[in-house]
């Protein structure tokens, strides 16, 4: 097999599979380290691919993150429907968490329930929450992301493991089988400390993060009680989300 095809065999893999092992290169092309390596320099050098520890994954896998604004501007009718899903579980007199993410801010936005107390690390969420006389809201102390203006660090969670809500609303950039994908490791860690804090956990994602893993691997799926997304994903997700006792909401659907 030629360099070429190899190439185009191992971008095809990586579409299916997000990454592959130098190992597997070797074992499936029957090709020596070194020249599995070769093939991975140039594919890098095009721009197809990163090269990880051990072996490479999709550039588009590990894209940089849009600004927190940008991502708020390309918010789609789904996620609306996501968060008016999400604001339908909140009932008077309870306690929510709400973290940093944009879809999670949506939920902030269309929130009518009160009385109600909110607990949040996100600055969009404290500005954007109806300030009405009957809604408490708790923004959570710590260290300030500026670009995406949320809280995190030993003092938000020190502070999290002092409280308890009824529910936790949560966002994700991926869901995969091995659990949910956050873009900063930080940010993660406040949102499994609130997960840890509450007596019913919502992962909110829309259908595109599905079988898509970025940068920080947080929460186990079983941590999560139900996933409100837009769309049904595919079954082989459906059964594994069953089988971690992940109850699947599909929004608009009752």
């Amino acid at each position: 097999m030629y360099q070429e095809e190899r190439m185009e065999a191992i971008l095809q893999y990586l579409k299916q599979h997000q990454r592959m092992s130098i190992q597997e290169m070797c074992r499936q092309f029957s090709i020596s380290r070194d020249t599995a390596r070769r093939d991975t320099v140039k594919l890098a050098e095009q721009g197809m691919v990163v090269r990880t520890h051990g072996g490479v994954m999709l550039s588009a896998v590990k894209e940089t993150l849009k600004g927190y604004g940008e991502r708020l501007e390309r918010a789609s009718l789904e996620k609306q429907n996501i968060a008016l899903e999400a604001v339908s579980r909140i009932k008077q007199g309870e306690t929510v968490m709400l973290d940093a993410s944009t879809t999670v801010q949506f939920t902030a936005e269309q929130i009518t329930t009160v009385p109600l107390t909110v607990i949040t690390n996100s600055l969009e969420n404290a500005e954007r929450l109806p300030h009405q006389m009957e809604t408490d809201i708790y923004l959570l102390g710590g260290r300030l992301h500026p670009e995406h203006r949320f809280l995190y660090g030993p003092g938000t969670l020190e502070k999290l493991a002092g409280y308890y809500a009824d529910r936790a609303f949560i966002g994700v950039i991926g869901v995969s089988e091995d659990g949910f994908y956050h873009a900063h490791e930080e940010d993660a860690a406040v949102k499994r400390k609130m997960a840890d804090r509450a007596g019913k956990v919502y992962v909110l994602a829309d259908h595109t993060k599905f079988y898509k893993k970025h940068f920080y691997r947080g929460m186990g799926l079983a941590e999560a009680d139900a996933v409100i997304t837009d769309v049904p994903p595919p079954p082989e997700m459906q059964k594994v989300l069953q089988e971690h006792g992940v109850e699947l909401i599909i929004a608009g659907q009752h």
